[in-house]
């Protein structure tokens, strides 16, 4: 696996500064369950399926009928749905199955779908007093250019701990005249009132090469807040796709986007027209309209 340099400006004075980072592009499906409520999981019923907790798990309790095979191992459980055989036929299971998972003294309650669908990873999270806590302790000591820039790492290698919020969004957004952004998820770090909006950047048909700048992406249509915006790799050709990051400063009381909505921005060039592009993350930084 090799390094690559990501462009970083951070909006504190607006200093240039070099942020290196594996590559990381492999996504798995992810489910969040929490301890307080039952909750409804899609599981495979043809692969291995897995339970991640945020400390050991001390056991997983199940209804031992159903021909459910489980392993645990320390965060992990390893669910598997054992299938019938008649001849030449393989039947898989479509009955739903209770789990009950004790770890980090909580339990978590899940009613799991099996369905004719690739592995799921289900992430038992903790409670928001628990994961404002983690959050606290991950950034604990550190001053805020280097909370940005460990903020940019995870979001960009995909390590991200599991108090993290992640809400996947996938839209696309027609904001510049040269470009396509498709806005990919969003990340909030609740406790230390910090985010990051991560974009897929990549040219429009008929645009030659093209070089991103930092202060094109400081738009209200992208973000809100903004403490600093990082690049994968700035220098676009035909077929180029890269990736933007743009961390935020996150007031959960604030509702509204104090910044105006203007008109579509330009990266350069005249105006293509008088078109507005909402915020496709909400105004309260939600996905969300």
């Amino acid at each position: 696996m090799r390094w690559k340099e990501v462009t970083l400006a951070l909006l504190l004075g607006l200093a240039a500064i070099p942020a290196v980072a594996s590559t990381g592009e492999q996504e798995e499906s992810l489910v969040v369950v929490f301890p307080e409520h039952t909750t409804k999981v899609p599981l495979s019923s043809t692969d291995v399926n897995r339970f991640v907790c945020p400390g050991p798990i001390k056991d997983v309790v199940f209804s031992q009928d159903k021909g459910i095979r489980i392993k645990i191992a320390g965060e992990n459980a390893f669910v598997k749905f054992q299938a019938l055989k008649k001849g030449q036929e393989v039947i898989y299971t479509k009955t739903p199955s209770e789990f009950f998972v004790i770890c980090d003294g909580d339990v978590y309650s899940m009613i799991g779908l099996p369905k004719k669908i690739p592995s799921q990873t289900i992430r038992l999270t903790s409670g928001r007093k628990k994961r404002i806590e983690k959050n606290l302790s991950i950034f604990a000591g550190l001053p805020l250019e280097k909370k940005i820039l460990k903020l940019i790492r995870q979001a960009y290698t995909g390590d991200l701990p599991e108090s993290y919020s992640v809400r996947p969004v996938w839209k696309q957004l027609n904001v510049f005249d040269q470009l396509w952004l498709t806005a990919k998820r969003d990340i909030e770090v609740e406790g230390e009132g910090l985010g990051l909006r991560e974009y897929i950047v990549s040219l429009k048909a008929g645009q030659g090469q093209w070089r991103l700048n930092e202060a094109d992406f400081l738009n209200p249509q992208l973000t809100h807040s903004p403490l600093a915006v990082a690049i994968e790799e700035p220098l676009l050709d035909p077929g180029d796709i890269t990736r933007v990051f743009i961390v935020e400063r996150r007031n959960p009381d604030a509702r509204r986007n104090p910044l105006v909505r203007r008109g579509r921005p330009e990266v350069a060039g005249p105006p293509a027209g008088g078109d507005e592009t909402a915020s496709v993350f909400g105004e309260d930084g939600s996905d969300e309209p």
